[in-house]
C-alpha cells in the first residue's frame, strides 16, 4: 500500500507540478506577447521619432540658411540704414544753411524795401523839384533872375579845397590812395 499510496501521491504531485508548469507557461507566454506587443510598438515609436529627427534635421538645415540669409539682409540694412542716416544729416545740415541764406536774404530783402520806399521818395521829391523849376524856368524873367542868383552865390562862396587825389596817384612824393593800382599800357592801333 506504501507503492500505491506513493504512487497516487507522485502522480498527484507531477499532475499539479504539470497543471502549475501549463499555468506558469501560460502567463510566461501572455507575458511574452506583451512583451513583443511592446517590442514592436516601441520600434513603431522608434522609427516615427527617426522620421521626426530626420525632418527636424531637414528644418534645422533650413533654419540656418533663413539664419544666413537674414544675417546677410540685415548687415545689407544696416548699412543703407547707416548711409540714409549720413544723407539725413546732410540733408538736415543743408537745411540748416539754406534756412541761414533765407533768413540774410530775407533780412536783405527788408533792407532793399525800405532803400527802395526812400529812393522812391526821392523820385517823388526830385519830380516835385523838377516841375517846379520847369514853371520857373518856363518864363524869361525867371530864368534872368535865377542868373542872377547864381552869380551872387558864386561870388559869396569862396573855393573849398578840394579832398581826395584829384586824379593824382601820387603827389608830392606821398600816394594817394591805399590801394594797389595796376597800370596796363597797350599800344595804339596804327592804319597803315
Amino acid at each position: 500500500m506504501n507503492k500505491g499510496v506513493f504512487k497516487n501521491i507522485a502522480i498527484i504531485l507531477l499532475f499539479s507540478v504539470t497543471i502549475f508548469s501549463m499555468f506558469r507557461y501560460l502567463s510566461e507566454l501572455k507575458a511574452r506577447c506583451k512583451l513583443q506587443d511592446s517590442l514592436f510598438k516601441a520600434q513603431d515609436e522608434i522609427a516615427v521619432l527617426a522620421k521626426e529627427k530626420q525632418n527636424l534635421l531637414q528644418e534645422l538645415g533650413k533654419e540656418k540658411g533663413l539664419n544666413e540669409q537674414l544675417a546677410s539682409r540685415n548687415s545689407s540694412l544696416k548699412k543703407y540704414l547707416k548711409a540714409g542716416k549720413n544723407r539725413i544729416s546732410r540733408l538736415f545740415q543743408d537745411n540748416s544753411r539754406i534756412c541761414a541764406n533765407l533768413e540774410d536774404t530775407s533780412t536783405k530783402f527788408s533792407i532793399l524795401k525800405a532803400e527802395n520806399r526812400v529812393l522812391m521818395e526821392q523820385r517823388k521829391r526830385a519830380y516835385a523839384e523838377n516841375e517846379q523849376f520847369k514853371a520857373k524856368l518856363s518864363s524869361v524873367i525867371e530864368l534872368k533872375k535865377a542868373i542872377r542868383e547864381l552869380r551872387s552865390r558864386k561870388r559869396k562862396v569862396s573855393t573849398p579845397i578840394l579832398g581826395g587825389n584829384r586824379g593824382f596817384l601820387v603827389r608830392d612824393g606821398q600816394p594817394t590812395t591805399q590801394e594797389k593800382v595796376k597800370i596796363e599800357v597797350v599800344p595804339a592801333q596804327t592804319k597803315e
